[in-house]
């Protein structure tokens, strides 16, 4: 999502019309880069979103809810300190760049916040009324930027101008003079490369709507075709002036969005659906809602993805050396005889040998044997090197029995996390996958200072209500599989689980004490094969048992866990049923 100087004009006109007069009172930082401002106006409440998020950069009147941390963040407390029980008294756009200004007033004191909409570079500034910064969201130092500092103590200074021309103050004579008759790159560039704040998808509609291609070489536009254009910019910019927009998103046949801009774009040939908004309030929520929030989800999916394979290819290539280096010492009992064949022949080494070819007793055919020697030891020493590496090889046969275990034991947790991630439904349940990363070692992090424990309340179990009315649930993570296991269920509810697959625990509650139906155990099958690395497949078997029979070993790493006297029945994972019975 890319917000233009002409999106930001609709943006401020439609905060200028609900916002100018209106009461801070309450702010919160519920993300690193994001703020929420309730505001009083006329009786009603009206909540402010801000965020300075390097590839989410926004601002926009909200009515979605977020979840706020236990502690504020000093820039939030700050904003607080300064801001709270302020009155919003003015809205500015500063030369028609990406920039909102909001001019606060408490008391006595005139505060500035100023909102930088742009990109990577995105930032929220508190200033002084002498123009000297008190903190930003991103402090920007002498380190990280040569170009252009932000933090407390100095002054505020936007961001250097590109040379390019303000569109508002654009004059018929200027729009001529400013891009040259040869310019030699496509039309929507002549637009887009010579005045401020307009993006491609405008410009593109700027040209468009002159009835001319975006695409087509400025260079090979006539007089008259130059005069379309100015005609089709002026008319844009004054509905500009006039705050004229009709903030709307394009969908394609998939209902994927497309576009989002403060007017239709007639020139998306592949918009099949056009919406338009009463705000860009509602626009944005609109567009978070469908858009924004898979994308988020997709890149913290991928993000924890990358590190969970990096650690199976690590681990599966790890099994590879120590199945080799087993094989090496499956062949101890080789070492022993070569030993001892060099022992009954070392009256026939001659001194600084490289071999010996001698008569192999232990083959019942008694063939010849080549066995290689080192000329620098004796007779003696080249039987005890064998001896030794017979003794070696023996050893280390215990060993890695035992390391292949531990990492035969670590691949099938990582592809349960994997599946977990894979499947994961929201940013809440991937933030638990994460912690529980951490908490395992896969994830670093430096620690400033004391570490703090998480404070999100844990996510419930996925709730169900079978056909005849027995709870369901299912975990949707390793820790929540061992809590749900060893926790809340009881001895007698049934545990069900595919077979040798990754996959969640799900557990029917036995609340009648007698024998669950055989259609709940159906259908709770079902939910196992959905939320499982069968998904995609039909006839899965699942294994289902009562808990008592469910054991987790000591050490074992979350989720793991060894069960007996089971049964299986196999089952198509049902996607429809998981919508009909779910109750969360």
């Amino acid at each position: 999502m890319s917000i233009d100087g002409i999106m930001l004009a609709a943006i401020k006109s439609d905060l200028e019309k609900k916002l100018i007069g209106a009461r801070l009172d309450k702010i919160y930082q519920p993300e690193e880069q994001s703020l929420t401002f309730t505001l009083r106006q006329s009786g009603e409440n009206i909540k402010l979103l801000v965020s300075a998020h390097p590839q989410w950069a926004r601002l926009h009147i909200t009515k979605m809810g977020f979840e706020n941390p236990v502690k504020p963040p000093d820039f939030c407390m700050l904003l607080r300190k300064y801001l709270l029980r302020g009155i919003i008294t003015k809205i500015t756009q500063p030369d028609f760049e990406r920039i909102l200004n909001f001019q606060i007033k408490l008391r006595n004191n005139t505060y500035n916040l100023i909102v930088e909409i742009m990109g990577k570079y995105s930032n929220v500034i508190l200033v002084d009324e002498k123009g000297v910064i008190l903190d930003a969201i991103k402090r920007i130092t002498a380190e990280i930027s040569q170009e252009r500092q932000l933090y407390p103590g100095i002054r505020y200074k936007y961001p250097p101008k590109q040379d390019k021309l303000n569109p508002l103050l654009t004059t018929r004579d200027n729009f001529e003079q400013i891009i040259p008759v040869n310019f030699g790159k496509y039309s929507f560039k002549a637009v887009m490369c010579h005045f401020r704040g307009i993006g491609p998808d405008m410009a593109r509609e700027i040209i468009h709507q002159a009835g001319l291609d975006p695409e087509q070489p400025y260079a090979d536009f006539s007089s008259k075709e130059r005069e379309r254009i100015w005609l089709s910019f002026n008319s844009f910019f004054s509905r500009v002036k006039n705050n004229d927009f009709k903030p709307a998103v394009g969908l394609d046949e998939k209902e994927n969005i497309i576009y989002i801009s403060a007017f239709p774009l007639k020139h998306k040939k592949d918009t099949i659906r056009e919406l338009v908004f009463n705000d860009t309030g509602e626009l944005l929520d609109y567009f978070y809602e469908h858009k924004l929030k898979k994308d988020q989800l997709k890149q913290m999916k991928a993000t924890l993805l990358g590190v969970v394979r990096t650690y199976l290819s690590k681990n599966r290539k790890k099994q590879t050396e120590f199945k080799e280096k087993l094989k090496e010492g499956q062949n101890a009992e080789r070492y022993q005889k070569l030993g001892e064949l060099v022992k009954a022949n070392i009256y026939r080494i001659n001194k600084r040998a490289e071999e010996i070819e001698v008569i192999n007793y232990y083959d019942p055919e008694q063939k010849t044997v080549t066995i290689s020697l080192d000329p620098k030891l004796t007779p003696a020493e080249n039987a005890q090197r064998y001896f030794k590496k017979y003794h070696k090889a023996k050893r280390s046969i215990k060993h890695l029995k035992k390391q292949l275990g531990r990492l035969r034991h670590e691949e099938k947790y990582l592809e349960q996390v994997s599946l977990n991630i894979e499947q994961a439904e929201n940013k809440g349940e991937l933030k638990e996958i994460r912690e529980e990363l951490k908490d395992e070692g896969y994830i670093k992090e430096k620690q400033r200072g004391r570490r703090k424990k998480n404070q999100d309340q844990p996510l419930p179990p996925h709730h169900f209500k079978s056909s005849e009315g027995y709870d369901i649930l299912v975990g949707r993570n390793n820790r929540q599989n061992d809590y749900l296991t060893k926790k809340i269920a009881s001895k007698n509810d049934l545990w069900l689980h595919i077979k040798e697959e990754a996959g969640s625990h799900v557990i029917i509650r036995n609340h009648t004490g007698e024998e669950i139906p055989e259609k709940t155990i159906k259908e709770a099958a079902s939910l196992a094969a959905y939320y499982s690395k069968g998904r995609m497949s039909e006839n899965v078997p699942i294994d289902y048992t009562e808990v008592k029979n469910v054991r987790k070993p000591k050490g074992a790493k979350p989720g793991l866990v060894y069960y007996e006297n089971y049964q299986t029945i196999y089952v198509n994972p049902d996607r429809e049923l998981v919508k009909k019975i779910s109750r969360s």
